[in-house]
């Protein structure tokens, strides 16, 4: 057996064979370029996939800048009805007004500022938001 020399040097390693004396890669290039095939499609596919989240990614965004200003607004209108609604029901509570406002008015007032609520947060806005999306 041949002794392993102390010290190598760069030269060494430009004599070096590439392969060990006398063995066979068991993967003929045929297997190689199979391979090879596999994993290009793969990257092909993954690179596909990667541009169309990206780009329903910026579908996405571009739907959140346009939702947003009608939200705001959807938002500020049942706060300010609500406002207003409660503002009304305490001034006839503590005998503001000279004629009291009649019951029927007040149920319509607290219906109405319900169904403002649930209508447009529950069914409108969700409507916009999710459809929109679909």
């Amino acid at each position: 057996m041949d002794q392993r020399p102390k010290q190598v040097s760069i030269e060494d390693l430009d004599k070096a064979p590439l392969s060990e004396p006398g063995a066979q890669s068991p993967v003929d290039a045929d297997q190689w370029r199979e391979k090879h095939n596999e994993v290009a499609d793969e990257n092909f596919s993954l690179k596909e996939e990667i541009s169309s989240l990206k780009q329903k990614l910026n579908t996405k965004n571009i739907l959140d800048d346009m939702l947003k200003p009608y939200a705001l607004y959807a938002y500020v209108f049942m706060c300010c009805y609500s406002a207003f609604v409660a503002a009304i029901l305490l001034m006839n509570g503590f005998g503001c007004f000279d004629n009291p406002i009649p019951e029927s008015v007040m149920q319509f007032l607290v219906g109405s500022t319900a169904a403002t609520v649930i209508g447009l947060v529950g069914m409108v806005l969700t409507g916009i938001f999710i459809g929109a999306r679909k």
